[in-house]
């Protein structure tokens, strides 16, 4: 099997796995600003209670599409934002995650969501902060995902666990 045909099979996987992990960073900085702030944004509670109402699973409910939107977002990133984005602009790959959850934040969340959700406009309705606090959470959602396309970009995670295995033993070679 050739690095291409590698590249194809592990590529899936590997947005799945970034998915997963840019929406942790999601939940962390989540967690963060709405310790610093005081403002109780918490958005799976507000998914799950739109999917079933005021329900004891309403919590479980919503992080499992928050979660299932955070993958659908870095398929959509590594399979249709990035390869456009690397022909418009050079420069870091982490920049490419970074610049793609700033327009998923102003288009999908100022402008869509929580308008929609009788917020207002990114939020303001709800309190002053929120703009910031959904912009943060969506940089370092962003930030994670680009950094991670490096590895993905060269086979996925599997070829860079392989990496750091080789490194690992040729270190141990050299030390005996």
């Amino acid at each position: 099997m050739n690095v291409i045909q590698t590249y194809k099979n592990h590529k899936f996987s590997s947005l799945v796995i970034a998915g997963l992990l840019g929406t942790l960073a999601f939940y962390i900085t989540a967690f963060v600003d709405m310790a610093i702030t005081g403002v109780p944004l918490d958005i799976s509670v507000t998914l799950g209670m739109l999917v079933v109402g005021e329900h004891e699973s309403s919590l479980i409910i919503g992080n499992i599409f928050h979660i299932g939107n955070g993958i659908g977002l870095t398929l959509f990133f590594g399979y249709v934002f990035l390869p456009i984005s690397t022909r418009i602009m050079t420069g870091r790959i982490w920049l490419h995650g970074i610049i793609f959850g700033v327009i998923v934040t102003v288009t999908t969340v100022w402008l869509g969501m929580l308008p929609a959700l009788g917020a207002g406009i990114a939020g303001l309705n709800i309190a002053p902060e929120v703009p910031a606090m959904t912009m943060f959470r969506h940089v370092a959602f962003g930030a994670v995902i680009g950094i991670l396309s490096k590895y993905i970009s060269h086979g996925g995670f599997r070829s860079w666990i392989s990496y750091e295995l080789i490194l690992v033993e040729n270190v141990d070679k050299n030390y005996r």
